[in-house]
């Protein structure tokens, strides 16, 4: 059984497509990913997150040859658990402070720590470290920082979006936010100092055109205006029009009880490649 499922603009799972097949092969999941493009259309602009398989890499990469595919940091986790032995608490927290990172000096700072840990006792009788794997794993496959892709513009938000921006509003309260010129600003957030740059929605500490919502750097630089302002400054895939829109259209049709489902006399059935 294949799935694809997104996140939407409230961050919440939506499911767009189910496949059913006789065995899970390269060619399978090929086929699977030439059916969800005919669906999502050639023009659609999308990215894939999927475990560790190169089945799946090599579907995703037959159908959609430019666009990203990373893996699931929540599965390589568990292979370092697997790896290292035991639950590692400090190695796995600095697995997750690099893949978390938003800036690239923070991802190395956190990556050496992490390799460092390794050649820790009990690891350091090891010929080689418990994670020598993740080296063959392209960084842009697991980390943020390294995240090839930028998000872009806004309107009325979505509760998942307005949470996210008033935790980061009441974060950033005593920063200390100076203009340098136009629209460009310096931002002390008592332990390091952020370059930001309105216009372009870019800041130096890579969360703002990571994630598509402002940082707390650059909640700072607007805290005298309005909080439509900061609204304006989000990705217009986080706007409530949008989420509406899409909840509110043909294409996403609510299941009903089981008890209602109806059986149709013909049915028809697209089967996978068979392997031969």
């Amino acid at each position: 059984m294949y799935f694809a499922v997104a996140l939407d603009g409230n961050h919440e799972p939506l499911l767009l497509a189910i496949g059913l097949g006789t065995l899970e092969c390269a060619e399978s999941w090929r086929w699977f990913m030439m059916r969800l493009k005919e669906c999502l259309g050639e023009d659609t602009e999308v990215g894939f997150i999927s475990n560790l398989c190169d089945k799946i890499d090599f579907g995703v990469q037959s159908a959609y040859p430019d666009l990203y595919h990373g893996y699931c940091p929540k599965d390589i986790a568990r292979k370092i658990r697997e790896s290292v032995g035991h639950n590692d608490t400090e190695v796995e927290s600095l697995f997750w402070k690099s893949c978390n990172a938003y800036s690239v000096h923070d991802f190395y700072l956190f990556l050496e720590r992490l390799q460092s840990a390794c050649r820790k006792p009990p690891f350091c009788n090891l010929l080689r470290s418990p994670i020598y794997w993740l080296d063959d794993i392209a960084i842009s496959k697991w980390t943020r920082a390294f995240f090839p892709k930028v998000r872009r513009l806004s309107g009325g938000l979505t509760p998942y979006v307005e949470s996210k921006i008033q935790k980061r509003v009441n974060k950033s309260y005593n920063w200390m936010a100076r203009r340098l010129y136009g629209d460009t600003f310096e931002v002390d957030d008592n332990f390091a100092t952020s370059k930001v740059q309105l216009e372009r929605r870019v800041c130096s500490c890579g969360k703002w055109q990571k994630s598509g919502i402002p940082c707390g750097h650059a909640i700072a630089c607007l805290r005298t205006r309005t909080s439509e302002a900061i609204h304006e400054m989000v990705d217009y895939k986080f706007t409530a029009f949008l989420y509406r829109l899409a909840y509110g259209s043909e294409l996403v049709n609510s299941i009903p009880s089981h008890v209602l489902w109806k059986t149709p006399n013909e049915t028809v059935v697209l089967l996978p490649p068979s392997m031969k």
